[in-house]
């Protein structure tokens, strides 16, 4: 069991340290915390500063008065220099009243600032929103669509719903979603890539604490009443020059293709057409490029996207695009599992592949990135896929060696994609021990519930 310590008992013994030995203010922290961590406490939400702990709640509490703006604008630059890089301090401000005051100081001309404390504070800790929160910030951005309040609710947004399903479902129940539609039709770059972010962290999964998330209903209700998939695919052709929002608008795009005809609308609105032109026309920008390869690989989740990528030259330029950006794991994996997607119960697709020397490629890229077990996850999918239906393509990878490769990954990532490197042995034809997970052992259940082996009974 973790051992945990107030931040009392920690200011204590520096206050003893300082008192009863004479020590200065660093030289009493130091100590405190290598006794405390001698005895096995977890020190993570202690405040260890050689400024103290109370520099940050000095702030905090002096928000509550009537004060100057030099002097607010002071307390607030204090916050977020304090709490900006430790997240113990961030607790202990919001453990101090720093939300509420916060909050209330919000609807003050020194709004932005206010703000992006508030932001400061939440990162990482954005238990303490409530309905008077969202409701402010909802109200602040009908009456700001655009502007740097607009953007500061935007990043306060953001970071409240990061790892908090909570704090997701009480935007979208309070019908945030309208008003983001507003603000990325009428706003310039700077909002269309924060409600891109928005967007992206509303459907994910990711916050351990809640059983069965929202994350698929909510892509439904973006896609569905908000117009997302035609703003982002309009977004790509109106930003085509700006890089950093094209890698938002494609991020948003592949989070929110979650259904066959989303994918489709997609496909419909002149995306796969986009997507084939960044890869011909922005080979060099690997994010962009990744970022293009991990969408393409979402849509090919569609049969028939899976026939326009193979018919309208998509192949090739995905299997150029691994070939440049080879040394590069990230967009190597993304490469495969395109690759993966395209393929799947698509042959003129997988002999497209091999016409492209796509066997040297994949088998190149499982070496060259051994120790990257994703890597090798995607490869050796897309090479199941490539192979299962026409065994006449397996021995391209046999001439270059891929059963040595299988196995090596095998013997190192066995554990997490064992399964999916045995099946690339087994339909490439190769020798390949499968594991019997289950015996089929009887168990017989005594009037005591205990279980026991059939032949002991």
């Amino acid at each position: 069991m973790v051992k945990v310590i107030s931040q009392e008992t920690f200011d204590g013994v520096v206050k003893e340290n300082m008192e009863e030995f004479d020590m200065e203010m660093a030289e009493a922290v130091a100590d405190a915390k290598e006794q405390f961590e001698k005895q096995g406490i977890n020190l993570h939400n202690i405040v260890i500063s050689e400024k103290g702990s109370q520099v940050v709640v000095e702030s905090v509490q002096a928000l509550f008065k009537d004060l100057p703006h030099d002097e607010l604008v002071g307390h607030l630059n204090t916050i977020q220099e304090c709490c900006k890089t430790d997240l113990a301090q961030r607790v202990l401000a919001t453990d101090n009243g720093a939300y509420s005051v916060l909050l209330k100081l919000a609807q003050s001309p020194e709004k932005v600032n206010v703000l992006k404390t508030l932001t400061v504070i939440m990162d990482t800790n954005p238990d303490h929103l409530e309905t008077q929160g969202v409701n402010l910030l909802n109200s602040l951005l009908l009456e700001h669509r655009g502007g740097e309040v607009a953007q500061a609710v935007l990043d306060l947004v953001l970071i409240c719903c990061v790892r908090c399903e909570a704090n997701r479902v009480k935007f979208v129940n309070s019908g945030i979603l309208d008003k983001l539609e507003i603000v990325i039709k009428e706003g310039d770059r700077e909002e269309v890539i924060r409600v891109c972010r928005i967007w992206v962290a509303l459907v994910q999964d990711d916050d351990i604490r809640v059983p069965f998330g929202k994350a698929h209903e909510t892509a439904r209700n973006i896609v569905e009443n908000n117009n997302a998939l035609i703003i982002l695919t309009k977004s790509l052709t109106r930003f085509s020059s700006e890089l950093d929002v094209l890698n938002l608008c494609l991020a948003a795009l592949a989070a929110l293709s979650v259904r066959n005809e989303y994918c489709q609308e997609v496909v419909d609105k002149g995306g796969l057409q986009f997507l084939h032109d960044i890869l011909v026309k922005h080979t060099e920008e690997a994010e962009l490029v990744t970022r293009t390869l991990t969408l393409l690989k979402v849509l090919a989740g569609n049969d028939k996207v899976k026939d326009d990528v193979g018919k309208s030259g998509g192949i090739p330029l995905i299997v150029v695009a691994i070939n440049k950006h080879i040394t590069r794991p990230g967009t190597v994996e993304a490469g495969c599992g395109a690759i993966t997607a395209v393929t799947l119960r698509q042959v003129e697709n997988s002999k497209q592949v091999m016409e492209c020397d796509g066997a040297t490629t994949i088998t190149t890229a499982m070496e060259r990135h051994m120790k990257h077990k994703k890597v090798q996850g995607a490869a050796a999918a897309a090479i199941r896929n490539i192979v299962s239906r026409d065994p006449e393509l397996c021995q391209a990878f046999i001439d270059r060696g891929v059963e040595e490769t299988l196995n090596t990954a095998l013997s190192q990532h066995g554990e997490h994609i064992g399964d999916t490197l045995r099946s690339a042995l087994r339909d490439l034809g190769l020798k390949v021990e499968l594991q019997e997970r289950w015996t089929g052992e009887k168990i017989l259940i005594k009037e005591t519930f205990e279980e026991t082996p059939e032949n002991e009974s």
